[in-house]
């Protein structure tokens, strides 16, 4: 009696672990990255290049959801508000998250607060379009065409590293150009093609297919070097304006509170994917550069940003919407 009493509570504690559910290894279930820009656009092509190779490494489905809008403000929104559990990702630009407080009022989220980094993948510049037939061919020509033009001259922005370049650019060159606001680069730069505006500031991974096509000119780039995909084309410095530079950078991001363990698997693929020779080949060829930096890096460049653009704006005169 004194053995069965006691194989009694042995066997049921045998029982239970058998009939517990083993814990399933993430991901289980397909994993959505939300990315704020339409679907061909450059932001679009890089983020389908790391999403199918996060595919191979983690054995799970990847789905891009698309989310353009109020300068990526509607992807941010969303990852803030999605669950923590590592199955909704934002591929974001940077810039986009740091700028939003200074340029939008009342925000349905804060960036610091409810977004986490996870790590920095690529950094790339930013690039100055014109219509073919606009009859200049550098940077100097089109200010002076600008110049004599005179308050009827237009351009085009979409997003955050857009008006900095261009509030540089109009700054330093003492250039009086009206605005004219889109809800993608992808829009700006049809109109630049359809000589609706004057000029307009791209993503170099968009512009150089656009260039390619035959729709647009571009006459120069906002880094400190010439990108390699577009060696013959001179960087806004080298064109006489020594204040553009725009470099613009882009990280994985999920909700606040994510657990470590899979922030931790993230991060790792990401970084695993942006050390691949073929990534580094793609992003160069792209018109970027790769970029690895843990969460604490990506934390502190936005923390950086966010002044960066508090003072773009005041340059811009830009009054929060």
């Amino acid at each position: 009696m004194f053995a069965l009493r006691r194989l009694m509570p042995l066997s049921l504690a045998a029982l239970v672990l058998a009939a517990a559910p083993a814990r399933a290894e993430y991901p289980d279930r397909p994993i959505k990255v939300i990315l704020g820009f339409p679907a061909g656009s450059g932001a679009d092509i890089m983020c389908r290049w790391f999403t199918q190779k996060l595919a191979e490494l983690s054995g799970g489905t990847i789905i891009v959801d698309n989310k353009p809008g109020a300068a990526g403000n509607l992807a941010s929104e969303a990852i803030a508000k999605s669950k923590p559990d590592g199955y909704t990702v934002l591929f974001g630009g940077a810039a986009g998250l740091a700028a939003s407080p200074a340029i939008y009022k009342n925000l349905p989220f804060d960036t610091l607060r409810d977004i986490e980094p996870v790590t920095s993948v690529a950094e790339l510049v930013f690039a100055l379009a014109v219509n073919p037939k606009t009859p200049v061919k550098d940077v100097p020509e089109l200010t002076a065409y600008l110049r004599n033009k005179g308050p009827k001259s237009t351009y085009g922005w979409a997003v955050t590293s857009a008006i900095a370049s261009t509030v540089l650019y109009l700054k330093e060159a003492n250039l009086d150009v009206t605005q004219v606001t889109y809800k993608s680069t992808g829009a700006a730069i049809s109109d630049v093609a359809a000589q609706q505006v004057d000029f307009a500031f791209g993503d170099v991974m968009y512009l150089l297919g656009q260039q390619h096509a035959g729709r647009i000119k571009i006459l120069a780039t906002t880094g400190t070097r010439r990108p390699s995909a577009a060696p013959d084309i001179p960087t806004m410095q080298e064109s006489g304006l020594k204040t553009v530079v725009v470099a613009p950078w882009w990280g994985v991001f999920v909700p606040a509170n994510m657990p470590p363990e899979i922030s931790g698997k993230l991060a790792g693929w990401f970084n695993q994917i942006t050390a691949m020779p073929e990534t580094k080949d793609f992003l160069r060829s792209q018109g970027a550069d790769p970029l690895i930096g843990d969460r604490d890096y990506v934390r502190r460049r936005l923390i950086d940003d966010m002044e960066y653009w508090r003072n773009v704006t005041k340059l811009a005169n830009l009054t929060p919407q």
